[in-house]
């Protein structure tokens, strides 16, 4: 048997067959990108159909890290030192009365207002950004701000402010992160519409929404230790329903999927 000539003819069919099924893998490689491409169009019909609305998205998200922080442990120094008595619960929670109630020099009910008693009355003020002000409840939240983005609903970074009916201040109550540091390189997000597309997607958005802003930001993803957790970028997505009312959505912007977050904000006592 002449064994070069067979051994060409191996390697000749050997060679035949990568050639074919490298061009099987090509065709299934690009019948799949098809349909990806299918699927996004697709939700943007039905979106369509469903008269969603969106506008203005920010087009280009550069990355941004997963970013971990220790929870401040508060003393009476950073309390007012007149007409207030203080408790600080858990060392993590301060808890601050007045003892007669202030009147802030701006109608504590409006955001300007709020903002400027926080900035001049409470601890580190600057650091936290307004989330919203309820008058049934008499009270305003604030979120606190991480290297400038929110930090949405942690009850470890929050300031609430209450009043009584006439407008005057009668309490509020802190909690704080401290030594916030970038835990790894900045991680590649998805965009704004894909975070829109997966909440329409998850059944979330009803006809007739109207999506009025979105932006980015964090919330926590998990508690390395008792007094550190790890947060991770997030899209936070407001919209208005065709009743007219406001709904907030969040969407982890590194693994796109849907963040429900605890809304249930403590009641007035």
């Amino acid at each position: 048997m002449d064994w070069n000539k067979t051994k060409t003819i191996f390697i000749i069919v050997f060679s035949i067959l990568n050639v074919f099924l490298y061009s099987l893998y090509l065709d299934r490689y690009t019948e799949a990108k098809s349909v990806e491409v299918l699927s996004e169009s697709s939700v943007d019909e039905k979106l369509q159909a469903d008269k969603i609305t969106y506008s203005n998205l920010p087009e280009n998200s550069e990355g941004m890290p997963y970013i971990r922080g220790e929870t401040k442990i508060f003393t009476a120094k950073e309390a007012p030192k007149e007409n207030v008595q203080v408790n600080i619960q858990e060392g993590k929670k301060l808890h601050v009365a007045y003892e007669k109630p202030i009147v802030s020099e701006k109608n504590i009910e409006s955001d300007e207002g709020a903002t400027a008693f926080l900035e001049e009355h409470i601890y580190e003020g600057f650091s936290y950004e307004l989330w919203e002000i309820d008058k049934d409840l008499n009270k305003a939240v604030f979120f606190q701000t991480l290297d400038s983005d929110i930090l949405y609903f942690s009850d470890d970074g929050k300031v609430t402010v209450y009043w009584n009916n006439e407008g005057e201040i009668v309490r509020y109550e802190q909690t704080m992160f401290t030594d916030i540091i970038e835990n790894q390189e900045p991680k590649s997000l998805v965009t704004a519409v894909t975070a829109i597309h997966t909440l329409y997607q998850k059944n979330m958005l009803e006809p007739g929404t109207k999506i009025l802003k979105t932006e980015l930001g964090y919330s926590v993803h998990v508690q390395v230790s008792k007094e550190r957790q790890m947060f991770v970028p997030t899209w936070h997505v407001r919209a208005e329903l065709s009743g007219g009312e406001r709904e907030d959505y969040f969407v982890n912007a590194v693994k796109d999927g849907v963040i429900e977050l605890n809304k249930q904000l403590e009641e007035v006592e």
